[in-house]
């Protein structure tokens, strides 16, 4: 269980180095979104704009994954209270992967790393909860917890 999170943060963090390789490109076309937006804006407006964007998304899809990551380990000690955590985490998973999505993703239908990536961590994620639940991943948090 807590590998899988772990795993889906290296994938995170995978989709996080293709999008910084790729972030003129990325720039473009969010330039080019803010400018059928508002078709009056200035250069730097624009700029400003897809800077804003581009530069969120990824902070908030980092500050997610380095989250998850934090809390794999005490759920790998058998710290059962951890899930509930990891589902708001997860929660807030899902939002980043949409902005990810919607601010990174192209509208072509080829490989795009950055959206893609982000959604086999968001998949593995969900698998990670979900196995989380499961009658023997319960009685493993039970065994684990020290006598009292």
């Amino acid at each position: 269980m807590g590998a899988l999170w772990l795993l889906g943060s290296v994938v995170g963090v995978a989709a996080l180095v293709f999008a910084y390789l790729d972030r003129d490109a990325h720039l473009a076309r969010l330039r080019e979104t803010a400018a059928g937006i508002d078709a009056g804006a200035d250069a730097a407006r624009l700029d400003q704009v897809a800077a804003i964007a581009f530069w969120g998304t990824l902070a908030l899809f980092a500050v997610v994954l380095v989250a998850e990551a934090l809390l794999a380990r005490p759920l790998v000690r058998g710290r059962g209270g951890v899930r509930w955590v990891l589902l708001v985490m997860l929660a807030l998973n899902v939002g980043a992967v949409l902005l990810v999505v919607a601010f990174l993703g192209e509208d072509s239908a080829g490989f795009q790393p950055t959206a893609h990536l982000a959604g086999v961590q968001l998949a593995l994620a969900a698998l990670a909860f979900l196995l989380c639940l499961l009658p023997p991943a319960a009685r493993w948090f039970r065994d684990a917890r020290p006598p009292q």
